[in-house]
């Protein structure tokens, strides 16, 4: 009688819009594209990571409204992560019940604050802080990152059983805490959802402007906030979203990639703190492991040949952080194997270590030695360790000393350049908890960070570990890259119009060896 799910929510709920906010008249909810397709394709459990304005909030309690009001015995509840949303989010609930048509319209109780219970079909819909003993059949949590009590949120799944609807709704709100963890989460139970700002069609403001001027404008500000350079290329945008995204950019300034973000990676971005653009590290896609071994993942046996570099990356061995090995292929750059274990001692991990440096053709090894025992076992055992360069304070002469030495300064170059290897696809990163350290690795003035290190509680190991193993990967060979069919033309084309061009110049002698190796002599009439 009254249609499908879609329709009633077009129809007959009426909202209070940004425009419309200071007059009295309401609107109907008429979805947008981003609503209508997450209704369409939403299972049991849905994870919403949105940009701002999209109105995804609205959407997800005017749904559980109409859940509530067509299935008798239904309990919805609606969790704010703080008690000023409370009350703003039943009066959006409550707005919409008054409006209801007549003949669609239930009659409600408002016994209780924040709840409307409907007693002729024995359902209800409440806002709260946290669900009560009693079942929910359809829970939906508001703003998920910025709930601090985890615990609270984890207790309210309880509430549901197995057949019921969880909707987790939120912006992000750093690389830290439970929301970013089970977004990240590849076995998560939820079906992620990722809304960018420019799927919303108010997310534009005509301009008279040309793409070119909005663009001179943009270029700097994309630089100074780490913003993706080409993003109206990559996306397809019109001149009139560059214009709604650069005035958020001035408004928002560093907090513009979590308020309205571009990729889901982005989202997440803290102040503009992270050392690894989301746009590099998706440069690199994670792969299984093709063999695991204990906690050693491989993703390249080793191959005959080939030179391999290994950073590793001791911890106490506690229970605390992990002691890391990262394997890079030092020829092609690719990872090869990582090992990760938080309860390994000094000795133990000296003889992992040294098995796979020897299984991986005697590679060397990169540990950083500023707790002793590693390197101590160590050397006592393996000769193809990285040697650092000491200036002797006494003499000021240049020696060689074992491990690298961590601190402030040599930290920088070793972020710096494992930040350089990222973004120019000298290194290939196969590991999904590589990736996802590299993530979450900010600048920090925490004590103890040297000016680096995970936000929150995220872990580093991964990401010194592989950054020692680029440092080793300067002591060996690089091997050419293979040609790709176009540049194999290109290269064969110039040969020609090299060899048309010399034999012009002299005539027969184009195989002469000075002429061969024309690039080491200044031949006159010849350019080198």
């Amino acid at each position: 009688m009254y249609g499908d799910k879609e329709y009633r929510l077009d129809s007959f709920y009426f909202i209070q819009t940004k425009e419309n906010s200071l007059d009295e008249r309401l609107q109907r909810m008429n979805l947008k594209w981003a609503q209508r397709d997450f209704l369409r394709r939403r299972g049991n459990k849905s994870f919403i990571l949105k940009s701002r304005r999209i109105g995804f909030s609205t959407c997800c309690l005017l749904d559980m409204l109409d859940d509530t009001i067509t299935h008798p015995n239904t309990n919805s509840a609606i969790i704010a992560h703080e008690r000023e949303k409370v009350v703003k989010l039943f009066e959006i609930v409550k707005r919409a019940y008054d409006n209801l048509p007549p003949g669609f319209k239930p009659r409600a109780s408002l016994d209780n604050r924040n709840e409307l219970y409907f007693p002729d079909n024995g359902s209800k819909i409440y806002v709260t802080m946290n669900t009560r003993s009693e079942t929910v059949h359809n829970l939906h949590i508001s703003e998920l990152a910025f709930i601090e009590d985890q615990e609270r949120v984890r207790a309210s799944l309880e509430s549901v059983p197995e057949s019921g609807k969880i909707t987790y709704e939120t912006t992000a709100n750093g690389m830290a805490g439970y929301a970013f963890e089970e977004w990240m989460e590849p076995q998560s139970e939820f079906q992620k959802f990722f809304y960018p700002w420019y799927v919303d069609p108010d997310c534009a403001i005509e301009t008279s402007r040309s793409m070119t001027e909005v663009l001179i404008e943009y270029e700097p500000l994309a630089v100074q906030y780490g913003l993706i350079p080409d993003i109206h290329v990559r996306y397809e945008l019109s001149v009139a979203q560059m214009e709604f995204y650069l005035s958020r950019i001035k408004r928002q300034k560093d907090k513009v990639q979590q308020e309205y973000p571009t990729t889901a990676e982005e989202a997440f971005i803290s102040s503009g703190r992270s050392v690894f653009h989301p746009s590099d590290l998706a440069k690199h896609m994670a792969q299984q492991p093709i063999r695991r071994s204990g906690d050693l993942l491989v993703w390249e046996e080793p191959l005959p040949g080939f030179s391999y570099s290994i950073g590793a990356d001791p911890a106490e061995g506690t229970g605390g952080d992990n002691s890391a090995i990262i394997v890079l292929n030092a020829n092609t750059g690719k990872q090869a194997a990582e090992y990760a274990n938080n309860r390994i001692q000094a000795d133990e991990l000296s003889t992992a270590l040294i098995k796979i440096a020897k299984d991986y053709n005697h590679a060397l090894i990169v540990p950083e030695i500023n707790s002793p025992a590693l390197i101590s076992h160590l050397r006592r055992s393996y000769d193809n360790l990285y040697r650092r360069d000491v200036i002797d304070k006494m003499t000021e002469k240049k020696t060689k000393s074992l491990g690298w030495r961590t601190t402030a300064m040599s930290k920088k170059k070793l972020v710096e350049e494992l930040e350089e290897a990222i973004r120019n696809e000298d290194i290939e990163i196969t590991s999904e908890s590589t990736k996802k350290e590299l993530t979450t690795f900010v600048r920090t003035d925490d004590s103890g960070k040297q000016g680096y290190g995970g936000e929150g509680n995220n872990h580093d190991d991964r990401v010194i570990a592989i950054g020692l193993a680029v440092q080793g990967m300067k002591e060996s060979p690089r091997m050419r890259k293979q040609e790709t069919g176009e540049e194999i033309a290109k290269r064969k084309l110039r040969e020609w119009i090299d060899k048309k061009g010399l034999e012009k110049n002299f005539p027969g002698q184009a195989d002469s060896p000075i002429v061969k190796h024309r690039k080491r002599y200044s031949i006159r009439g010849i350019s080198g």
